[in-house]
C-alpha cells in the first residue's frame, strides 16, 4: 500500500496531462533547485540540533550551569522552532524531489524516520510531563562530587566499553555477530558516562538528565542515518542483501524488486524489437567478404 502512494508521488503528484512531468521528475530534472533544497536541509538540521543539544546539555548539567532552563529555552527556542518549520519542509521537498521509492526502501532514511519521531515524542514527553515540576530543578544547586571509587568505577567502565568499541572496528569476521557486539558495547559505554555524569550532578533528578540525553542520542542518530542514505551497502539490488536476509526484509525489497523487473521487462521488449527491425537491405554480415573472396 505504501509503495504504490510513494510511486504515486514519484509519477503523479503534480503532474497536469499526459504528457505532464510530476514534481518529483520536476525538480530531479532541475539544475540547481534540488542541490539548494538539500544544502538548506542540512543547514536547518544544524541550527536545530545546535539549539536542542544546548538545552540538552544544560538539562543534563554539563552546560549553562549559571543559567536557568526556562531562561535559556526562552532564547533558543524561536530559533529552535523556525529551524524545524524548515527542516521539516526541506526535507518533505527533497524526499520528493530525489527519488522517493530509494528512500521508501532504503534502511538508513527508514531508521532516521524512528529515532526523528522517538525525539519529537521525547520532546512532547518533557513539555507535557516533565517541565511541569522544573521549579524544583530550574536552578542547579552546587555541585557535589560522589565518592571517588564510583567516580573512578563508572569512568573506568566508560573507557574500558569505547577501547573495546574502537578495537572491534580492527576485527574482522561475523558482521552480524559483530554489530551486536558493538551495539551492547555502544549501550554499555554510553550508560557508564551517563551514570558518571548522573552522580556529580545529584540536585537534578533523573528524569531530566534522561530525557536530555536520550533527545541527544536520537537526534545524534537521525543526523548519522541521514548521511548514511547516500551509501548503497544495502540496496535491495545489492548480491549481500540476499532474500530472506534481515535488511531484506526491513527494507520491503520484494514490493521494490517486482515493480522494478515489470518495468525491466517492458525495456528488454522494447530492446529486441528494435534489434530485430535494425537489419536493412545494405547491410553486410560476416560472411559476405569471404564469399567475395571465394569468388
Amino acid at each position: 500500500m505504501f509503495h504504490d502512494f510513494v510511486n504515486w508521488i514519484r509519477e503523479d503528484l503534480g503532474r497536469f496531462g499526459e504528457e505532464g512531468q510530476s514534481w518529483s521528475h520536476q525538480l530531479h530534472e532541475s539544475l540547481f533547485m534540488w542541490n539548494i533544497i538539500e544544502g538548506t536541509h542540512v543547514l536547518t538540521i544544524m541550527f536545530f540540533a545546535g539549539t536542542i543539544w544546548m538545552i540538552d546539555l544544560r538539562m543534563m548539567g554539563i552546560a549553562f550551569k549559571n543559567m536557568p532552563l526556562s531562561k535559556l529555552s526562552d532564547r533558543v527556542l524561536p530559533i529552535t522552532i523556525i529551524s524545524l518549520v524548515a527542516m521539516i519542509v526541506t526535507g518533505a521537498i527533497a524526499f520528493i524531489g530525489r527519488d522517493p521509492l530509494m528512500y521508501y526502501h532504503n534502511i538508513w532514511f527508514r531508521l532516521k524516520m524512528v529515532f526523528l519521531v522517538a525525539a519529537m515524542i521525547n520532546i512532547l514527553w518533557f513539555h507535557y510531563r516533565v517541565q511541569k515540576s522544573d521549579v524544583a530543578w530550574d536552578v542547579i544547586p552546587p555541585m557535589t562530587d560522589p565518592l571517588p571509587v564510583k567516580k573512578t568505577l563508572w569512568l573506568a567502565g566508560f573507557i574500558a566499553a569505547s577501547f573495546a568499541l574502537l578495537v572491534s572496528f580492527l576485527i574482522s569476521g561475523d558482521p552480524w555477530l559483530l554489530s551486536s557486539v558493538r551495539i551492547v558495547l555502544a549501550v554499555v559505554a554510553l550508560g557508564a558516562l551517563f551514570m558518571l555524569i548522573h552522580k556529580r550532578t545529584p540536585g537534578l533528578p533523573m528524569v531530566v538528565k534522561l530525557s536530555g540525553a536520550l533527545s541527544m542520542l536520537a537526534w545524534f542518530l537521525v543526523i548519522i542515518f541521514g548521511r548514511f542514505i547516500a551509501y548503497d551497502w544495502f540496496y535491495c539490488e545489492k548480491e549481500t542483501t540476499e532474500p530472506g536476509s534481515l535488511m531484506y526484509v526491513l527494507q520491503e525489497c520484494d514490493s521494490a524488486l517486482a515493480f522494478r523487473e515489470e518495468g525491466g521487462e517492458t525495456v528488454e521488449e522494447e530492446v529486441f524489437e528494435e534489434e530485430e527491425a535494425a537489419p536493412e537491405d545494405g547491410a553486410t554480415d560476416e560472411a559476405a567478404p569471404a564469399e567475395g573472396e571465394e569468388a
